[in-house]
């Protein structure tokens, strides 16, 4: 009867630490070490390394990560492993990635470790492991993902407001600062295009094509200039699907004043007047999840081509 309500102790204890109860837990429990052998043998625990057991059945991506974390005191969490601490939507890797301090010690076989800058301003708790930032895991992954998974992190992140652009290049800047770190390219690459709002041979706008093509949409045509029946020019749009008069334009996302709002809508009702239809395209369609903008793009793609048939 004790046993029994000494494992259900345990049970509460690692329910609250994802399933998992270090040595020193079970003793503070009571239980000696042939108890926890029994309680091995019986699948009631599964045995980690040595120190670190888990409620078995319960073995999980996160617990890896915070398995590997709880081996040493200065982890956090970081990279891959850091972005799927957060919610991102990326494939954590085999091995949970873990940053510590430069001049740390130790070695785990539970995860890979790098040493590196860790300034206290870029380490958080998340379901309650040491993991290091959102920005700062986006500095590290940078090493790791390609540049379209990057860009779709990126994205994400921006556009939910989970961070922002200047807080991961102040990341970024603390990372290089330390020694022999490998430059940061990538990032770099996919940062610019978030600098400034999506223009003509930006990054961003090479985002907005790789989604249009990957939804299985025709590619349009960049900066085409639209002219009434008579001839007059009425517009020069950024995209544009001529053979059906579909035309889209970038936005800034910024705030407009009112005189810049009613020029835009004079300026719209002049291209739909020369028989095209427009809408806008801004930053906020450029995370992954956003397919709405693309839907409606098919639909008025497909209501062209039926007119013309």
């Amino acid at each position: 009867m004790q046993l029994t309500r000494t494992l259900g102790h345990a049970l509460d204890v690692a329910a609250d630490q994802h399933h998992l109860l270090a040595t020193s837990d079970l003793t503070n429990l009571g239980l000696d070490r042939k108890q926890v052998a029994a309680l091995c043998h019986d699948d009631v625990l599964e045995r980690i390394v040595r120190g670190l057991y888990r409620i078995a059945g319960t073995r999980s991506p996160l617990q890896d990560i915070a398995a590997a974390v709880s081996r040493h005191a200065s982890a956090a969490a970081s990279h891959v492993s850091g972005l799927f601490v957060h919610g991102c939507e990326v494939e954590p890797p085999e091995r949970p990635r873990l940053t510590l301090p430069i001049g740390s010690t130790g070695h785990t076989s539970l995860g890979v470790l790098h040493r590196s800058p860790l300034d206290r301003i870029d380490v958080t708790r998340r379901h309650g492991i040491p993991v290091t930032t959102l920005a700062r895991s986006i500095v590290d992954a940078s090493a790791d993902l390609s540049t379209a998974e990057l860009h779709d992190v990126v994205a994400a992140a921006f556009t939910a407001r989970r961070t922002t652009l200047p807080l991961v290049q102040q990341a970024a800047e603390r990372v290089e600062a330390g020694p022999g770190r490998i430059g940061l390219g990538r990032l770099r690459q996919v940062l610019a295009g978030w600098a400034d709002p999506i223009r003509p041979d930006s990054i961003a706008e090479a985002t907005v094509f790789r989604r249009i093509a990957g939804f299985g949409l025709p590619r349009p045509t960049t900066q085409h200039d639209i002219h009434a029946t008579d001839g007059t020019f009425v517009a020069r749009v950024d995209l544009a699907w001529v053979d059906r008069r579909v035309a889209r334009e970038y936005d800034s996302d910024g705030y407009h004043p009112p005189p810049k709002v009613e020029a835009d809508e004079r300026r719209r009702r002049a291209i739909e007047a020369a028989g095209w239809s427009v809408d806008v395209v801004h930053r906020g369609h450029l995370q992954p999840s956003r397919e709405d903008w693309l839907r409606q793009l098919r639909r008025e793609l497909g209501a062209a081509t039926r007119r013309a048939g």
